[in-house]
């Protein structure tokens, strides 16, 4: 069942984002709820999250940042795995349509409402630097949203939640941006966690490539390769052929760190 979130309105945002910049972590913590009166909700198209489930939510993304240090700092490692359970959790426990999913009140209730704490602690309150606007207001870098979306793409055609986690869980955050950053590559069902899934098994194949190497060089192919072939209108099967077959292209293009080594034949 797809569920309504509540939205608050963008003014009531930048005011409780302001405020809570450089609070500390505990007082946001204090002051975090499940309801605001001034939110809104789609009128129609699904049925309105529940309190219980709001609170689950918050319950759940909260256990996520204290395994990852919460309220003490995070090193990148923690913050990386965070980040990548919290992406799994948004997308388990938001069932909304895309068009639900653009619209700012949602990410803002999250992010000023329901869990500033841990906005606070993911982007520098564990430092008491100020954490920037940005990632309490809505936009690429608000912290959920950019979670939420980035399981939303990386999701296969057919639902596969394993296959979701897996991949979140194994990639980087260069190589996630790098697969998220082209929108024309990014919002064709199926085609980014094909890529992610292709960049993984190139690794493997490929070990004297770097992973960086691969996913930036195989993109500007897949760029290219869009403007002649509809992803869209393939099978999934098709485009891991396709996926494949840049990697292959790819890792035969680059120069190789023990290039010498692979052009001597072997004696056996």
């Amino acid at each position: 069942m797809v569920t309504l979130f509540p939205q608050l309105p963008h003014h009531i945002a930048l005011q409780l984002a302001d405020a809570a910049r450089a609070a500390s972590i505990p007082s946001l913590a204090g002051t975090a709820t499940t309801e605001h009166p001034a939110c809104e909700y789609t009128p129609t198209g699904g049925a309105r999250a529940t309190v219980a489930a709001l609170s689950k939510l918050r319950g759940d993304l909260l256990q996520l940042a204290t395994t990852a240090g919460y309220p003490n700092p995070a090193s990148q490692q923690q913050a990386a795995a965070f980040d990548a359970e919290a992406s799994i959790a948004l997308a388990q426990q938001m069932c909304m349509a895309p068009a639900e999913a653009v619209k700012g009140g949602v990410w803002e209730f999250l992010s000023c409402v329901l869990l500033p704490d841990v906005v606070r602690w993911r982007f520098g309150g564990t430092d008491n630097a100020t954490t920037p606007l940005e990632r309490f207001v809505a936009g690429r870098r608000n912290v959920f949203q950019r979670l939420w979306w980035r399981a939303f793409h990386l999701a296969p055609r057919a639902p596969d939640a394993s296959r979701l986690a897996e991949l979140l869980r194994a990639l980087g955050e260069d190589e996630l941006v790098q697969l998220m950053e082209r929108p024309s590559l990014a919002g064709i069902e199926g085609l980014p966690g094909s890529i992610a899934a292709g960049l993984l098994a190139a690794s493997q194949t490929y070990s004297d490539l770097t992973r960086r190497q691969l996913i930036r060089e195989a993109q500007k192919r897949f760029l290219r390769l869009s403007s002649f072939l509809s992803f869209e209108s393939i099978a999934s099967g098709e485009i891991d052929r396709h996926v494949k077959s840049v990697f292959e292209q790819v890792a035969a293009s680059l120069p190789r760190r023990n290039s010498e080594s692979a052009l001597v034949p072997s004696d056996g």
